[in-house]
């Protein structure tokens, strides 16, 4: 896995966190 995918993954995980955490809201 290249730093740009790991980058990204890190990215979207975050992003899915939030999205997550604001559906809960």
């Amino acid at each position: 896995m290249g730093p740009e995918l790991a980058a990204a993954c890190e990215v979207w995980k975050k992003i899915k966190f939030e999205y997550a955490a604001m559906d809960t809201l």
